[in-house]
């Protein structure tokens, strides 16, 4: 059975279902059915979609890869905020290569916001009410029922991608970390999807369309988002339960799932972010950022221009 070789660590809404979906599509490259794992986020156990037993139910995710699949991954976007991710990912082959996908945290923080509104993670749709409670919410306060992790309303905290960049450093060779810009994605998909085959050492498939995908969206009926997204308290046992029909159940109630989830969700425009609050959030990231600018060898002023 071949073994993952590479994993897209993160972060999410900076393109990574788009890549999840553009590399599942080559030939040579092959991603389990179901798309964030969190196998190694021992952390977060209650984002994993499905709860392995050991580490040798989480390769049966990987049963079908054949000779033909070069490259052999899957896609998590919380690895990278997960305080042992990395360390149980280079436990299990230290060869893995690691792709982490970022973007300006101003704008990364406006659309986690609006993606926890609509899996219910989120309960107040100010996102400037929602950066203040971030204090009282760090001691377990006020976090929402339907809330999978605390940390993931710690909106602050999940932006500071130079300290994380630099913390994937601390565990990979930079020969074997791709660092991506959403910017750049969002610019030129073909070139950064290029960029990965051969970082992976993938021959290109000459793939020309790269189809907008996992846009800004909204629930269109609440009734069934509260169905789809239950609180804790339901949740936890239900996983539980299912967990004891094994993997293939877990992974097609899945799957399941997330038809369901695409079916209640319509796309809506993004809304801007008013002057001061983004101001405010350039102010925070701004260390950060500079971090990130020198890690990378980048200039991200543009990040902290007027806008």
């Amino acid at each position: 059975m071949k073994r993952p070789n590479f994993l897209i660590i993160g972060a999410p809404r900076c393109g990574t279902t788009a890549l999840y979906t553009y590399l599942g599509e080559h030939p040579n490259i092959f991603l389990p059915k179901v798309k964030e794992l969190h196998y190694f986020a021992h952390d977060f156990p209650d984002l994993q979609k499905v709860l392995f037993r050991s580490v040798d139910e989480y390769m049966l995710m990987f049963s079908d890869a054949g000779d033909r699949h070069l490259a052999v991954g899957e896609v998590s976007p919380l690895y990278y905020y997960s305080k042992c991710a990395l360390s149980n990912i280079r436990e299990f082959d230290a060869k893995t290569k690691i792709i982490f996908i970022l973007r300006n945290p101003v704008d990364f923080v406006q659309s986690v916001h609006q993606l926890n509104l609509g899996l219910l993670r989120e309960d107040i749709p100010d996102l400037a009410k929602a950066w203040e409670l971030q204090e009282i919410r760090k001691h377990g306060n006020m976090i929402p029922k339907s809330c999978r992790a605390p940390e993931l309303v710690q909106y602050g905290e999940m932006g500071l991608f130079g300290k994380y960049v630099e913390r994937v450093f601390e565990f990979f060779p930079h020969e074997q970390v791709l660092i991506i810009l959403f910017d750049d994605f969002a610019a030129s998909p073909k070139s950064v999807y290029e960029t990965i085959l051969a970082f992976l050492g993938i021959p290109s498939d000459g793939r020309q369309y790269f189809p907008r995908i996992n846009a800004n969206y909204e629930n269109r009926s609440k009734f069934l988002s509260r169905i789809i997204h239950p609180p804790q308290s339901i949740y936890r046992p239900f996983m539980k339960v299912i967990s004891l029909f094994g993997v293939n159940l877990m992974e097609n109630l899945s799957i399941f799932y997330k038809k369901i989830e695409m079916f209640n969700s319509r796309r809506t425009p993004r809304s801007s972010i008013e002057p001061a609050l983004r101001r405010k959030l350039q102010l925070y990231f701004r260390e950060d950022i500079q971090k990130l600018a020198k890690l990378i060898n980048r200039d991200l002023s543009k990040w902290l221009a007027d806008q």
